[in-house]
């Protein structure tokens, strides 16, 4: 199986390129957020939707699935806590990640990607579940706070930097979770 890649970056390679514009546009990625990555004019954007749509079939089989959480983050440069999680073949979950960031976490996802790929585990599918901002407060106390929730409840499927391998953490536990933390401190 071929590997996949992953919509958020740019590519030099022309039909990769027109196959994200409709994957991301069918994803509900806007005009100007497509042109982001692929570097194309909003005009030859709109004309690649229509033009190329019988690509999308092919577009989501050539990249990463993409939710729609994570075209509406837009928080760069703030205290983030995250929740990730990467499945393989046949959505079968790898693996449940806690993090933090203070770039665009859509950044943070990729650089997992290439983490995985480097590391040879089989991610076909990337999933941002949950980005909460921290405000003033560091975002590594709610990362800690969740870990050590997490490590409690699963000590042998915890991996170093904050991975818990087969183990699907639920995003309404993990949001409790860092809202009791922000609430504690407040």
């Amino acid at each position: 199986m071929k590997k996949k890649i992953n919509a958020l970056q740019e590519y030099e390679e022309t039909t990769t390129k027109q196959m994200q514009v409709v994957y991301l546009h069918d994803n509900g990625f806007s005009i100007e957020e497509i042109a982001k990555y692929t570097k194309y004019a909003a005009s030859t954007i709109k004309r690649y939707i229509s033009k190329f749509k019988s690509l999308l079939d092919k577009a989501k089989n050539t990249f990463y699935h993409i939710t729609q959480k994570v075209k509406s983050i837009t928080q760069a440069g703030k205290q983030l806590v995250y929740l990730f999680k990467f499945y393989g073949a046949d959505d079968e979950l790898i693996c449940s990640k806690v993090g933090t960031t203070i770039r665009l976490p859509e950044t943070r996802l990729r650089e997992e990607i290439n983490y995985y790929r480097k590391h040879d585990i089989p991610v076909e599918r990337a999933e941002i579940c949950s980005v909460i901002d921290c405000g003033d407060l560091p975002a590594e106390g709610a990362e800690s706070y969740t870990r050590a929730y997490y490590i409690k409840k699963f000590p042998g499927n915890f991996k170093k930097n904050d991975r818990f391998f087969n183990v699907d953490i639920k995003t309404r536990t993990f949001n409790k979770l860092v809202n009791e933390y922000l609430a504690e401190t407040a």
